[in-house]
């Protein structure tokens, strides 16, 4: 099974899952959106952002309640941020895990932003922004097409975990693959999708959260294959 073909069943099974949760405006609480199209303002973008920084090595549930604290203590920006006392932000960001490396993380994302004149949006709309997001201390492969992706609605596919996992049962790459053969296979096979209005970008927002969806219900690591909605094109579930 294509790729392609996956994402039209997933989509066919599970409906949109309106990734990436942001909190309305004077929230505080993020909330999924399936169906919005909107593009994010700078409160919306950053707060992405700090979730994608946050939610590594860690479940999205834990990543709600250090969001919520944030919101919470006052408006979560960039500059409060850099200014928050560094044991004050480790409390706050306390449930997500390893938090006094994330606290900062949060602060170096902040000041990098800050020197490259303080607008997310438009920092992320520049053609280097990957690269110079790389740069930032704590911001790997996956946080960076996090943020280009959901912050900046640009088309850069993220790989996760469950993406690699996936995609080596069903057999769109070997086991091991690493996470840039991964990313250019599967953004290659997805880029035909996105020629309509929503672009790539969106296809490629809603494919990454399908796949997690799927490997939530069914591509566990011990899988559960019997009503998943891939089984007759998986290798792995047509074998079991």
């Amino acid at each position: 099974m294509s790729p392609g073909a996956a994402y039209r069943r997933l989509l066919e099974r599970f409906g949109p899952q309106g990734w990436w949760p942001v909190s309305p405006k004077n929230g505080t609480r993020p909330r999924y959106r399936p169906g919005h199209r909107g593009r994010l303002d700078e409160r919306e973008a950053f707060e992405v952002a700090v979730g994608a920084i946050l939610t590594q090595n860690t479940a999205w549930t834990n990543v709600e309640r250090a969001l919520e604290a944030l919101l919470a203590d006052g408006r979560l920006t960039p500059e409060r941020v850099g200014r928050l006392p560094r044991r004050r932000l480790e409390r706050l960001i306390r449930s997500s895990g390893y938090f006094r490396q994330k606290a900062v993380k949060l602060r170096d994302f902040a000041a990098a932003l800050a020197a490259r004149g303080g607008s997310l949006r438009s920092w992320l709309r520049r053609e280097p922004a990957r690269e110079q997001l790389l740069e930032v201390r704590g911001i790997g492969p996956e946080t960076a097409d996090s943020i280009l992706l959901y912050a900046g609605g640009r088309d850069s596919f993220v790989v996760d975990a469950y993406t690699l996992r996936i995609g080596a049962r069903v057999g769109w790459f070997p086991a091991g693959t690493r996470y840039h053969d991964a990313r250019e296979r599967l953004s290659a096979a997805l880029a035909p999708l996105g020629r309509g209005p929503a672009g790539r970008a969106a296809v490629y927002r809603e494919f990454h959260a399908l796949l997690v969806e799927l490997a939530k219900r069914h591509c566990r690591t011990t899988p559960i294959c019997g009503s998943c909605p891939l089984k007759g094109g998986c290798r792995h579930g047509r074998a079991v």
